[in-house]
């Protein structure tokens, strides 16, 4: 009977760990997703952050404990709403209430500018023997006036701070001045306290 009660047990903790993982995550963004090509939104995007092998951990709500799977994801969906832009955040455990962001005028129009946002690329970091490699992501999805495309980099390939030539390509483009922006801000919305997580439904 033990060994039952063992066994049992190690399958529903596998089950609830399985839950935390990408596919868990990405079910998520995807159902968010779907709603705002169902109300034909026609400005919505997604940033995903996470580094390879990182594990976070988590109290929930409901005073659950919750872990990442392998790797924590990290994904926050922007859409257009009337005159603001709103966005949600998601994770391996769940989701957050969604909240207005401030976007100005320059960055509304390199918004829209999907043309330019397609076809930019961003030059590989001239990495020195010394630099320590990270294997951190971000991944951009983008629909603009119904049309879908998605960009990625690594966090390693993009020196923001630097001054050589490489570098001020690279941060001159839509798609860093757009992370850029989004990136100091979420920063801010998290020393503040802002993302409240959604409890189970």
């Amino acid at each position: 009977m033990k060994k039952v009660v063992l066994i049992f047990a190690f399958i529903v903790s596998n089950i609830i760990f399985a839950q935390n993982d990408k596919n868990f995550v990405d079910a998520l963004v995807t159902q968010k997703m779907a709603e705002l090509e169902m109300q034909a939104n026609p400005l919505y995007f997604c940033k995903m952050d996470y580094c390879e092998g990182a594990i976070q951990s988590f109290i929930l709500p409901e005073g659950e404990r919750c872990t990442s799977s392998s790797t924590y994801y990290a994904v926050y969906v922007f859409w257009k709403e009337g005159e603001i832009m709103k966005f949600q955040k998601f994770d391996n455990c769940g989701s957050f209430m969604p909240f207005p962001i401030s976007f100005d005028r320059n960055m509304k129009k390199i918004l829209t500018d999907k043309q330019t946002l397609k076809s930019e690329k961003l030059k590989p970091y001239n990495k020195t023997s010394n630099d320590l490699e990270q294997n951190c992501f971000i991944d951009y999805k983008f629909v603009i006036s119904g049309e879908k495309f998605e960009k990625s980099f690594k966090e390693s390939d993009l020196d923001r701070n630097a001054k050589d030539k490489t570098s001020k390509y690279n941060n001159a483009l839509h798609l860093i001045k757009i992370d850029s922006e989004i990136s100091e801000q979420l920063k801010v919305f998290e020393k503040n306290g802002k993302f409240i997580r959604e409890k189970k439904k």
